[in-house]
């Protein structure tokens, strides 16, 4: 224990001055004594200790001395002291990606007692803690008070989202204002490489050096066959030693069951056939491992496709404007357009109409142009959710198909259409119009790629937390998302990105009538564990070697707690007068 106001010693003079004029002031008092010789033994008893005697009958004295001795001794500021962190102020960054679940008791719970202890030994030093994902969060900005540090830190909570520590320290770096700043990363495994290049500046890894048992389901795949549905589950045995357990499949009504045996370090197909035609399957690994978050997967039996083939007779702007939204663009001769895959097809070629593949037509190869001038007018439709038609300049047209269904017109004639089969038309040629020059094009490429690849009742796959533009349209705008029944959050359209449920699992998406899947899952990268190690990296400028804890305000509560004894001793006493 330390003292930081010697200056005040001086106070101690205080109570001794109460005690001394307690003993030696006069006070008189009737005493009635049955004789004269009662009377000279009670003299006599006096004088050999008249102090004492009054000590004894006074118990509010001692009360009120302790109070004020802990008065004096709070004014020579005691505190207690401890090794410091290094630093005079600090950023707390934490994982919360999937993997900190990993263990017993998880790597979080592990990392959540460290900091609480680590808030002990700042010394009153500002604290900013952030947590790490796509888009990296503060969650307390510079906050000196230990009692807030852990209500924050008793709050953080595992998002399931891929960490991205990388890009959450480059955040970090951003909020350094002291350069004696140190940055303590609380993660599970951290490789040295990435701070390799962070000359000039402190970092404290805080990684989890326990090894750690993992079984982990890496894909979960369905096939349409002719004789029903084939799924394939991926496992990979990523310990030292031989495992078993059984892989279990589900669409909600029947359920199918594998046992499996896995060497050490073993990669194994669990293939299941002939499973009944549902849209929806999950899959769950039930085997003894560290980490079973990475235990269960979801599969649609149609996904989405992320390859187009392009007639190459189309303006060049067609196949620039899907590969700039990543897909995959097979330029095909006309002739050969008939031999493309499963993919959708873009052309406009219209006989092509009568296949099988779903279709993208741009423009019409059996009819002329007319021309036509006006504004163009939509009907709430999924296509037009992100890609309004606003501005947009088109000079002719071609005639429509009668049979199909009108979703934008031009002059009161249609536009775009939409075959039976759910095939589009767009009823213009790309250089007839400005078209390109809006953003509004690549995303009405991207909203009809996922109409023809996608299904009616199939939303998507996301990784937890993931931001995305979602093309739905309804009167209402608004969506409801649930979970086994029960109901997490809703999404109105036009009001920014859709962002996923934290959680990984089968969703329903409900609006309009309809109720769409959505799946939920890891991201491979959190289904791999590694075992991490603590070390540092440079070192804090101008830093204190202790803290320093002050107990004043415990003393201020002893001297409540005798000044409440006291009221009540002098209560009780003026009771039985």
């Amino acid at each position: 224990m330390s003292f930081s106001g010697w200056g005040y010693v001086w106070t101690a003079v205080m109570p001794l001055a109460v005690l001394l004029y307690y003993f030696f002031r006069k006070k008189y008092k009737d005493q009635h004594v049955a004789s004269t010789m009662f009377w000279q033994e009670l003299m006599k008893e006096i004088k050999a200790s008249p102090y004492l005697k009054k000590l004894q009958h006074h118990i509010l004295l001692y009360l009120q001395l302790a109070a004020l001795l802990i008065c004096v001794f709070a004014l020579l500021g005691p505190h207690l002291t401890s090794e410091a962190l290094e630093g005079n102020e600090f950023i707390f960054v934490v994982d919360t990606s999937a993997t900190m679940l990993a263990g017993e008791p998880a790597a979080f719970e592990l990392q959540q007692e460290l900091m609480k202890e680590m808030a002990t030994q700042t010394g009153g030093k500002p604290v900013t803690i952030v947590t790490t994902g796509a888009n990296p969060e503060i969650v307390l900005r510079k906050e000196p008070n230990r009692e807030a540090l852990e209500t924050a830190i008793d709050r953080l909570a595992v998002t399931y989202e891929n960490a991205k520590i990388e890009q959450t320290i480059l955040f970090a770096e951003t909020l350094i204002d002291d350069e004696s700043t140190v940055i303590h990363v609380f993660t599970d495994a951290l490789d040295r490489s990435i701070l390799a290049n962070k000359a000039g500046m402190a970092y404290e890894i805080h990684g989890i050096d326990q090894p750690l048992q993992n079984v982990s389901m890496r894909q979960f795949g369905l096939a349409k066959t002719e004789d029903g549905i084939r799924a394939i589950v991926q496992l990979v045995n990523e310990t030292a030693e031989p495992v078993s357990g059984k892989v279990i499949l589900t669409d909600g009504e029947v359920e199918k069951t594998a046992n499996i045996q896995l060497e050490a370090e073993e990669e194994l197909l669990v293939p299941f056939e002939q499973l009944p035609d549902s849209p929806v399957w999950q899959a769950v690994l039930q085997v003894k491992d560290d980490y079973t978050a990475d235990n269960s997967m979801a599969a649609f039996v149609q996904e989405a496709s992320t390859r187009v083939a392009v007639d190459s007779s189309l303006h060049e702007l067609v196949g620039a404007g899907f590969r700039s939204l990543n897909v995959e663009v097979d330029l095909m001769d006309p002739m050969q357009l008939r031999k493309a895959g499963g993919s959708p097809l873009v052309t406009n070629q219209t006989d092509l109409l009568a296949g099988q593949m779903p279709i993208l037509l741009i423009g019409r190869n059996d009819e002329k142009t007319h021309r036509v001038a006006g504004a163009i007018e939509t009907v709430p439709h999924a296509l037009f959710t992100y890609a309004p038609f606003d501005g947009i300049y088109i000079s002719e047209i071609y005639p429509p198909f009668e049979e199909y269904e009108t979703i934008a017109t031009i002059d009161g004639e249609p536009l775009i259409q939409l075959s039976p089969e759910g095939d589009i038309a767009v009823l213009t040629d790309i250089q007839l119009t400005d078209w390109p020059l809006h953003p509004s094009f690549p995303l009405f490429l991207w909203s009809a790629i996922g109409e023809l690849s996608g299904t009616d009742n199939f939303f998507g796959f996301f990784q937890p937390n993931e931001q995305r533009a979602v093309a739905l349209a309804s009167t209402r705008g608004e969506w409801e998302i649930y979970k086994d029944g029960e109901f997490f959050y809703s999404y109105i359209e036009g009001q920014g990105a859709f962002s996923a449920p934290q959680e990984p699992g089968i969703y329903e998406v409900v609006g309009e009538g309809k109720t769409l899947k959505m799946i939920v899952q890891l991201s491979n990268e959190e289904k791999t564990l590694v075992q991490g190690t603590s070390y540092r990296i440079g070192q804090a400028e101008e830093t204190a070697e202790t803290a320093e804890l002050s107990i004043v305000p415990w003393l201020l509560f002893a001297v409540v707690f005798l000044l409440l004894v006291e009221w009540e001793v002098y209560r009780r006493g003026n009771a039985h007068r």
